[in-house]
């Protein structure tokens, strides 16, 4: 078993408009309504974000925040709009961009770094539960009717992981999520059940292609466990940063594009 005595927890402070080191090779900074991650070498990554998704190699991460009132029908086609038209770099790469979007502030993202011995994990989360769900319980959702409120996962781990892995990681992240939302007595609004994540969540997951493999991730192996801790001490600072804005009543009014 673990020893979590061995574990150490450092949460980060970038400044926004200044690259941090994330990893050996992983920079990321806190810009004008988005937090952007770049690697200098292509990472395998899980993503079910909005661009980029399912498993590729990747070089350019990003979590866009977008106006509570965001609607389109073809929110791809404007996500792409956007980064052509925001980062020079986007055109010539598309193929090696991972894009995610949030209406929840991304200024109150958590930012962590989590180690155990060899085994190392960086995760950003931003966290808005207006529209918590339970998974197989809350009816599916009528478009147009979703409030602003999504639990977006970034992880970035030195360490190689197999295909088979990356989706073992994915089940971790999820368990992690749903296990944290319990401790906080998030419920659906719709049907008063105990809340799975919301409607709109996205997890992207990038790891290493030359440093050790992992072949499993789930939440019983060293690379799950710490990824798992990552998730839950991220995504517990990110909830209580968002539900105290809440109670003050001054959540979400700030524009997107004025926050940093």
């Amino acid at each position: 078993m673990v020893n979590a005595s061995q574990t150490s927890l450092e949460y980060l402070l970038p400044e926004a408009g200044k690259w941090l080191a994330l990893q050996n090779g992983l920079y990321a900074i806190p810009g004008p309504g988005y937090i952007l991650v770049t690697a200098v070498i292509p990472l395998l990554t899980v993503n079910s974000g909005i661009i980029g998704g399912g498993i590729n190699f990747k070089r350019y991460f990003i979590n866009r925040q977008v106006e509570k009132d965001y609607t389109t029908d073809f929110p791809a086609d404007e996500m792409a709009d956007y980064l052509a038209s925001r980062f020079a770099s986007y055109k010539p790469a598309a193929s090696e961009w991972a894009a995610l979007m949030t209406a929840a502030r991304v200024v109150d993202a958590c930012w962590l770094r989590i180690t155990h011995r060899d085994c190392q994990v960086n995760v950003i989360v931003t966290a808005g539960v207006n529209n918590a769900c339970s998974a197989g319980v809350t009816p599916y959702c009528v478009p147009g009717k979703v409030a602003p409120g999504t639990i977006n996962i970034m992880a970035f781990l030195p360490h190689a992981l197999t295909p088979g892995a990356l989706v073992n990681a994915v089940q971790t992240v999820t368990e992690a999520k749903t296990q944290t939302l319990r401790e906080f007595n998030i419920t659906c609004p719709v049907t008063g059940a105990f809340a799975s994540g919301t409607n709109t969540d996205a997890t992207l997951i990038a790891a290493a292609t030359d440093a050790l493999l992992h072949e499993y991730a789930g939440p019983g192996t060293l690379a799950g466990y710490i990824l798992a801790c990552g998730v839950r001490a991220a995504l517990t600072r990110a909830l209580k940063t968002y539900l105290a804005r809440q109670a003050q009543g001054v959540y979400d009014e700030i524009p997107c594009e004025e926050i940093l």
